[in-house]
């Protein structure tokens, strides 16, 4: 039986990493308005956080550890400290994938756009709803809305296959975009990172909450059945 005290510490764990979440959060919001609107002073900002995301990593993982090593909790308040370094590393990349893509930003500022600017607000959009939805996920868990989000996890997929496609062909016709076009090609493939990122929060935050893995595969968001993986019957 884990005792009041740990319970609280457990606790402020929980709320440090939503913190951390939220903070990861903002940043995506900024690399949208840095990459839509070509805004160099909002992608300069994200990249100068990134400091600050890894300093969020090492001090959670500080706690975590030391939680670790003095608690015996059980059911959800041990799978939360079981999943707290997953869940922390993986924000940590999410982070990561914001600074690359501002990086990106950045060189592409200095020269004309080639276009796709509608494909890179829809995709911002849907990864938007993704990264939050995952998020809110960590407070308020929910089965249901996970395989909400789920489905905008196909869309991505595809947005991101389909620029891809148009944008070799682009290059063969005009070999001067070859350099920007590599650029874009590799803004959506990071935002598309992102969203199976968000897809493995909410993976976490529902096993927190129910004690059973799910994963999103293509767009359905469904139990894992590892026996069935390893070919067990």
């Amino acid at each position: 039986m884990i005792s009041k005290v740990g319970l609280e510490r457990i606790g402020n764990l929980r709320i440090e990493i939503l913190r951390m979440a939220r903070y990861v959060q903002s940043i995506f919001n900024k690399t949208a308005v840095a990459v839509l609107e070509r805004n160099e002073h909002q992608a300069r900002d994200v990249i100068y956080s990134d400091s600050v995301i890894d300093y969020h990593q090492v001090e959670l993982q500080s706690m975590i550890i030391g939680l670790t090593g003095i608690l015996t909790p059980t059911g959800k308040e041990l799978r939360l400290l079981t999943l707290s370094m997953n869940i922390v590393s993986t924000l940590e990349q999410i982070g990561d994938k914001c600074v690359f893509i501002c990086e990106r930003s950045l060189s592409l500022t200095k020269r004309p756009p080639i276009g796709y600017h509608e494909k890179l607000k829809t995709m911002f959009e849907l990864v938007s709803i993704m990264t939050k939805g995952a998020i809110d996920n960590l407070v308020d868990p929910s089965l249901s809305e996970a395989v909400r989000l789920c489905k905008n996890d196909d869309f991505v997929d595809r947005i991101q296959e389909e620029v891809k496609v148009d944008l070799v062909k682009y290059c063969e016709e005009s070999p001067s975009i070859i350099s920007r076009a590599l650029d874009l090609m590799m803004i959506f493939s990071a935002l598309e990172e992102i969203g199976d990122l968000s897809t493995e929060v909410m993976g976490a935050a529902v096993y927190i909450d129910t004690g059973r893995y799910y994963r999103c595969v293509n767009d359905n968001f469904q139990p894992v059945d590892f026996g069935t993986q390893n070919g067990e019957r």
